[in-house]
């Protein structure tokens, strides 16, 4: 098997060409673009008129070279898989093979017959998105109701039936990663994945030492909301007022640091000439993660590749670091 390349090497400037290896097994783009919108309404607001702008989304990471795709089932109740699995249908097989598709498993308290419970949850993602086997297939958060042992159990037999080509885990902290990882070595099958909330307003995984745990163990680190839902594109200032639906996250955040990290964003971006977007990806990349960009538009894809074909300076990043926010765990959030 080939080894696994989790993160760029030391001074490498990222582009779209720029390949990664989950497992050793799926290549990947060193950014990926994050499906949650597409059909999310708590959150997100989603309409049936907003799936044409998401289509345009879909096909323009495709047309960019960045055709990486993660989703959930949780996602709109299973809304954003059968989205893409309708996109994906006006593609040739050839340039399907040439898309990654991720989804979730969520591990809901009722779901206790492992592995019966996922693997029936797998068939129905993969039916949603059109697919026969899963690129990467995580586990959404350790709030399962039974050990991690039998959930890696469980993935494994997903594994070796051929449902997925890799597998990984969401949410997950240092130590369940490692109880993860050798459960599944026990099975010959490798554990490919950590995705975390990571970005300039939560940066608890770096500080933990949890990124560098999964980079020693050839895990790879998917940053989810590394824009900080929104927060660091300066759209919406330091002081608000905030999106209904984030008020909660936005309005715990000291304003005057706030303040502070979203000036140093913008210098930089009118240094670089690039979104305050790239910005906040590319120290993400930086980092040694992986950030899954949200993109309702075409733009906001566009906007995303921007991260890319540039390197933030190490001086640069202390600068961001000097007002980045540490942020916590909770109950969802192990990692």
């Amino acid at each position: 098997m080939t080894k696994a390349v989790v993160k760029l090497e030391t001074g490498t400037i990222p582009t779209k060409d720029t390949q990664l290896k989950l497992s050793g097994i799926v290549s990947i783009p060193p950014i990926a673009i994050g499906a949650w919108q597409w059909g999310d309404k708590q959150v997100w607001n989603w309409t049936p008129e907003a799936e044409k702008d998401a289509k345009e989304a879909f096909n323009k990471a495709f047309e960019l070279g960045i055709p990486f795709y993660d989703t959930a089932e949780v996602y709109g109740n299973g809304e954003s898989e059968r989205e893409i699995g309708c996109f994906r249908k006006e593609y040739s097989q050839e340039d399907q093979h040439r898309m990654v598709i991720t989804t979730k498993y969520f591990p809901y308290e009722n779901r206790t017959q492992f592995p019966d419970v996922l693997l029936s949850a797998l068939k129905d993602s993969l039916s949603r998105l059109g697919m026969f086997k899963a690129d990467l297939y995580q586990i959404h958060a350790a709030i399962h109701p039974v050990e991690i042992e039998v959930v890696a159990d469980a993935l494994a037999d997903a594994y070796d039936a051929g449902l997925v080509k890799t597998v990984g885990v969401s949410n997950y902290s240092k130590e369940e990663v490692e109880r993860m990882h050798k459960a599944l070595q026990k099975r010959n099958v490798p554990l490919a994945s950590n995705q975390i909330c990571f970005s300039l307003i939560r940066t608890l995984p770096e500080k933990s030492g949890l990124i560098k745990a999964c980079h020693d163990l050839g895990v790879a680190i998917l940053a989810y909301s590394p824009l900080g839902m929104g927060i660091l594109t300066g759209k919406f200032g330091s002081k608000g007022p905030w999106p209904e639906g984030r008020k909660e996250t936005f309005g715990s955040l000291d304003t005057e640091q706030l303040g502070h990290l979203l000036d140093v964003l913008k210098r930089m971006s009118e240094r670089y000439e690039r979104s305050q977007s790239a910005i906040a990806l590319n120290w993400c990349i930086v980092k040694g993660t992986i950030p899954l960009g949200g993109a309702r538009t075409a733009q906001h894809v566009e906007q995303n590749l921007l991260a890319l074909g540039f390197r933030l300076s190490d001086e640069e990043v202390a600068e961001l670091d000097k007002f980045a926010f540490v942020g916590e765990t909770n109950r969802w959030q192990h990692g």
